[in-house]
């Protein structure tokens, strides 16, 4: 992982700020996600990225792609990591709101984006920022940039 630039920055700047198999942040504070990464990862690496997001104190807006089947049936997570994520992410609650405007998911079919409306509720439950989807990676941009009004 790279090492981070000073947290005061302006936003929409593209500084590369650090990255590992799940997050991209090289275009802070638009961060890539990708799902599509290896099951038997333990993670690590992916909290402690987005702990250094947090630790910015700047919003920033997710644009996730790559899920596949996994958006629309529950990953296949053991207990032990289901409960560490469940951990995580209400330990980091406050910070996710504070920060993370939104994660836009990246979903071309029709159908798929429909089928996700009850994923989102629930998604937005669990992180505590919704979860919106677009058709495109330049809707998502889009999206991205009226979030953070850039």
């Amino acid at each position: 992982m790279t090492e981070l630039t000073r947290a005061g920055s302006a936003p929409c700047a593209d500084e590369p700020i650090g990255s590992s198999m799940l997050l991209d942040a090289a275009t802070f504070p638009i961060v890539r996600m990708n799902f599509a990464h290896d099951p038997a990862d333990t993670h690590d690496d992916d909290f402690a990225a987005f702990e250094a997001l947090l630790d910015r104190a700047t919003p920033f807006v997710i644009i996730g792609q790559g899920a596949g089947e996994e958006i629309d049936h529950e990953h296949d997570h053991d207990v032990d990591e289901r409960r560490r994520l469940a951990l995580w992410s209400k330990k980091q609650k406050p910070r996710l709101r504070a920060f993370v405007k939104a994660m836009i998911y990246v979903e071309p079919s029709t159908a798929k984006r429909l089928g996700m409306k009850a994923f989102q509720i629930v998604s937005e439950k669990f992180w505590g920022y919704p979860m919106l989807v677009a058709a495109s990676d330049a809707e998502a941009l889009t999206m991205a940039r009226g979030l953070l009004k850039c």
